[in-house]
């Protein structure tokens, strides 16, 4: 593994943007980036920013116009690939974002630079996988990226009526997370969410020959993008009872 990623760049010559750099840059350069400028202001300090790729214009080589964070999957042991490596494993591009600035096409062109520099990086990476948001369009720019393309899932969202915050329903689920279950299960009690569940699509780049994922690669999707209302019937006294318990720990 290149753990030395600061000598490592892409210099790319284009016709509408200019001469561009793509290079690794700090991870808390990128945080404050993504939470900053990205539609979801969020960002899992357990899974993202492994490796994290800035764009700058080449007359300006010290101001990161956009970034591309890498990092695990949510379920990292989860067994969805095969290689023969047994160290393989299959990164995550968790967050991307670009500065309007930069023009049509920046995203591609820092997908792609990123990429042949995660390969030179770590050679235990064997694919990247990202998820394309229903809510924005179905993934168009990954299919100009030449990602393989592995259908759709629905994902619940929970959009909280005064303020607009945007959760996803995994924290109302999870109890271990004592102090995000409580105030957004009390929240749904209160009727405080409106719910709705848009399409999640799952693109793959391999980045090894021998790389199998163990779900059938699907035809590019038909462009659309939305979200539909939902209701979402739960066990009111349950949720009681975990807030309960979880309040008696936190008092204890």
């Amino acid at each position: 593994m290149n753990n030395n990623t600061e000598d490592l760049q892409v210099l790319k010559n284009t016709s509408a943007l200019g001469r561009l750099i793509i290079k690794s840059v700090p991870k808390s350069i990128a945080k404050e980036m993504i939470i900053e400028n990205h539609y979801s202001h969020k960002w899992c300090d357990g899974g993202f920013g492994k490796y994290n790729f800035g764009i700058f214009r080449a007359e300006e080589p010290d101001k990161c116009l956009g970034v591309a964070v890498y990092g695990y999957m949510k379920n990292p042991k989860a067994k969805i690939f095969t290689h023969p490596n047994p160290r393989a494993w299959m990164c995550e591009l968790n967050r991307m974002w670009i500065d309007d600035s930069l023009g049509h096409n920046a995203e591609s062109i820092l997908i792609g630079a990123s990429i042949r520099l995660l390969r030179k990086t770590d050679p235990d990476i064997v694919a990247v996988q990202s998820f394309a948001d229903g809510r924005l369009g179905c993934g168009t720019i990954y299919k100009a990226a030449n990602f393989r393309y592995y259908g759709f899932h629905h994902t619940r969202f929970l959009r909280n009526k005064r303020t607009g915050e945007i959760t996803h329903e995994q924290i109302l689920t999870d109890t271990t997370s004592s102090s995000g279950y409580l105030r957004a299960n009390v929240a749904f009690l209160l009727g405080d969410f409106e719910i709705f569940v848009v399409k999640t699509y799952r693109y793959i780049y391999p980045l090894r020959k021998q790389f199998r994922f163990k779900g059938p690669e699907k035809p590019y999707p038909q462009y659309e993008k939305g979200e539909t209302p939902v209701e979402w019937k739960r066990d009111t006294q349950k949720i009681k009872q975990n807030i309960i318990e979880l309040l008696d720990k936190i008092a204890a």
